[in-house]
């Protein structure tokens, strides 16, 4: 036992020293500060970051395409993040009968509760998202985007994004947090003043 404190002795010393410099404090949020016993073991648990996965509905053609966001989803896990996902309280566009790739006239749907398929029914309204308790945010693709959280599919370059949506985006983008895909690839992001 004292030979492995011996070795282990110059590696505490060092994290301590590095976890009390105040200069990196800034760099690094004060969960994710490294503690002393995370330098014996390179494999020590720390919370990963939080971040908000905004669906659009499910289904390519009237909502979330559903292998990205699953793919999103794995790759979130495998990296450790924390992840929790929204979508707005609202009618959708239209519905697609994804069997013939035509909208179905008789059809009504909701963007939350179709998300909710995919979310295995732990999913919030998007108005409930902040910035502020999220390190990152991500819109998976599909045509909801277009249909759902804008008028882009109708409107073009003229569209109006959903309020919340808007709202979303501005916070991210002014507290310079990470928007998955890139706001400038969206086809609202002119709209909002976020071309990069």
């Amino acid at each position: 036992m004292a030979a492995a404190r011996t070795l282990v002795a110059p590696r505490l010393a060092a994290a301590s020293t590095f976890a009390s410099l105040h200069c990196l404090r800034p760099l690094l949020p004060s969960r994710l500060a490294p503690s002393p016993r995370a330098a014996l073991h390179g494999s020590a648990p720390r919370p990963g970051p939080r971040v908000a996965l905004v669906l659009s509905g499910c289904g390519v053609y009237d909502g979330t395409e559903l292998h990205e966001a699953s793919a999103v989803l794995v790759h979130l896990s495998r990296g450790g993040a924390e992840v929790q996902i929204f979508a707005p309280d609202v009618p959708q566009m239209h519905v697609i009968d994804h069997t013939k790739g035509q909208p179905s006239e008789s059809e009504s749907r909701n963007v939350l509760t179709e998300s909710a398929r995919i979310a295995r029914g732990k999913i919030t309204d998007l108005a409930q998202l902040s910035a502020a308790n999220h390190d990152a945010a991500i819109f998976p693709g599909g045509f909801g985007a277009a249909k759902n959280l804008s008028t882009f599919a109708v409107d073009g370059k003229d569209c109006k994004v959903n309020r919340d949506v808007e709202r979303v985006l501005k916070e991210f983008h002014t507290a310079g947090k990470p928007i998955g895909p890139p706001p400038a690839t969206a086809p609202w992001a002119s709209q909002l003043g976020m071309a990069l």
